[in-house]
């Protein structure tokens, strides 16, 4: 989970800079909800904790704490029963587990490695990916008409 989100926050770093936002708060704030409507961090999706992303974003922690209160307040992200912040599920079910989302996460991060290391472009890697979540549907929906 650690590498999965030292990736996503350098992201997040190199938006911010981009970012027209007067405050790093509004910066982060804008990053996050556009990954949140762009589906990449989908509803389920557990938030780094504050002093994780202050620190990887070299930002004070109060900037990320009004970015996610802003966030909260929104709608966009959910504070979950343990106090954990997780992308809000807009009632679908997200009770996909850490443990279930620390696997996947690294799992992922594994195959993009390989697929580096074996020369493919990440826009390569991503078709792959896809093509493989295609054959699943299609296998699952088989299987749902049998």
């Amino acid at each position: 989970m650690n590498e999965y989100w030292a990736t996503r926050t350098g992201r997040w770093r190199q938006a911010m800079q981009s970012a027209a936002a007067p405050t790093l708060a509004d910066r982060l704030y804008e990053v996050i909800r556009k990954d949140v409507q762009a589906g990449q961090l989908p509803a389920g999706a557990l938030l780094p904790a504050t002093g994780r992303v202050a620190a990887d974003l070299a930002i004070e922690p109060s900037d990320v704490e009004a970015a996610y209160a802003r966030l909260l307040a929104e709608g966009c992200i959910e504070e979950r029963h343990d106090g954990a912040l997780c992308i809000s599920s807009d009632g679908r079910d997200s009770n996909v587990g850490d443990a279930t989302q620390v696997r996947f996460e690294a799992a992922l991060l594994r195959a993009v490695r390989e697929a580096a290391a074996r020369g493919l472009t990440s826009t390569e890697a991503t078709g792959m990916f896809k093509a493989a979540a295609l054959r699943l549907e299609e296998m699952e929906g088989k299987k749902e008409r049998s």
